[in-house]
């Protein structure tokens, strides 16, 4: 009983690393590619700055997006 409990935690444990992995990888994906026009498209420290913006500094995009200042339930009844 012990040892298929922690075959589950292990499968459980995989599934949450493929997921993390996957997310990196989009993540990733989307630094590397070509940049659409007017963006330089050969600086990519740009992107990587926008990216840890958005992740840690929310409250300087709500002027741009709106739909940040509501709750999610919210934005999706309107």
């Amino acid at each position: 009983m012990l040892s298929l409990l922690f075959s589950l935690f292990l499968i459980l444990l995989q599934v949450a690393g493929l997921l993390v992995l996957a997310l990196g990888l989009f993540v990733v994906f989307h630094i590397a590619r070509p940049q659409k026009e007017p963006a330089d498209t050969s600086n990519r420290i740009n992107k990587i700055r926008l990216i840890w913006f958005c992740l840690t500094r929310e409250n300087l995009f709500v002027d741009v997006f709106p739909w940040l200042k509501h709750d999610e339930l919210d934005n999706v009844t309107k």
